[in-house]
């Protein structure tokens, strides 16, 4: 992923095209890896470890931190382990809803480590090219992102660029990171082909549609692009929505809300 390199190790065939099936634009077969991640289909084993003492913990998961491990348990649905001298991660869990969650948020948390080390920005943002230009839709969660580009992508001239998540380069230029567009209308994924659709139950959050990105081969965007055209987005319950030309102040406040530094994405 721009550089990345992720070693994958799963128990089966079957997981593992479940499990990279977001990725698969980035899949190669040979390259230094600078981490692992090792997935095992079995519940996490408590009695192998010794007892900890949680660092913290959030509606999702209970943290514990030490010198050479972090685990990360997911109350009792599975769990993953750090550990900080092999630079691997372990996932463990025998339900594929999970384990199918807790890898992609692995794997984009792995890959954000790497575009800080490497001074990329990630912005919390429907991107989309048209003619050349980047347009860089940052929308709050709930706002229409997903819609917006489904929507847009019927536009033959249009490209996709991310969904949810592209990358800004030190340079400045919008890289393209497509791994798939989530929806919860049942009614949109209707009319896509079923082999481009699947479900995923989350944690938190219930069930939601993923679509993936090969249902529009011929629409993403490969280039990095430099002309950018910014649209900083609100969510309004009610009256007309209206596009208007923003103050720079405007769009700066927009940046800090939606970069992904602490804020915005988990």
């Amino acid at each position: 992923m721009h550089g990345h390199v992720v070693r994958c190790v799963f128990p089966n065939p079957g997981l593992q095209e479940l499990l990279i099936r977001p990725f698969e634009r980035f899949v190669a077969s040979e390259g230094a890896a600078g981490v692992t991640v090792k997935v095992v289909d079995a519940p996490f084993p408590y009695e192998d470890y010794p007892e900890l003492l949680a660092s913290f913990s959030t509606p999702r998961n209970v943290v514990y931190d030490t010198k050479d491990l972090k685990v990360v348990d997911y109350f009792g649905n599975g769990a993953t382990v750090e550990d900080k001298n092999e630079n691997s991660f372990t996932i463990h869990g025998s339900n594929s809803n999970f384990l199918q969650e807790a890898f992609y948020l692995l794997m984009l948390s792995i890959f954000g480590q790497y575009c800080d080390r490497a001074g990329m920005l990630r912005v919390h943002a429907m991107a989309i090219s048209y003619r050349d230009k980047a347009i860089l839709m940052p929308i709050p969660p709930g706002g229409g992102k997903s819609t917006m580009a489904i929507s847009l992508l019927k536009d033959k001239e249009i490209k996709l660029i991310s969904d949810d998540e592209p990358i800004i380069s030190r340079s400045g230029s919008v890289l393209p990171f497509a791994l798939r567009i989530g929806t919860l209308n049942e009614d949109v994924v209707r009319s896509i082909p079923e082999r481009f659709v699947y479900s995923v139950d989350r944690m938190e959050f219930g069930s939601k549609y993923f679509i993936d990105v090969a249902y529009w081969a011929d629409q993403l965007e490969h280039r990095a692009l430099n002309d950018i055209v910014y649209v900083a987005g609100n969510r309004i319950l009610n009256g007309e929505p209206v596009i208007r030309s923003v103050a720079k102040h405007r769009v700066l406040k927009s940046l800090f809300r939606d970069s992904i530094v602490g804020v915005g994405l988990y």
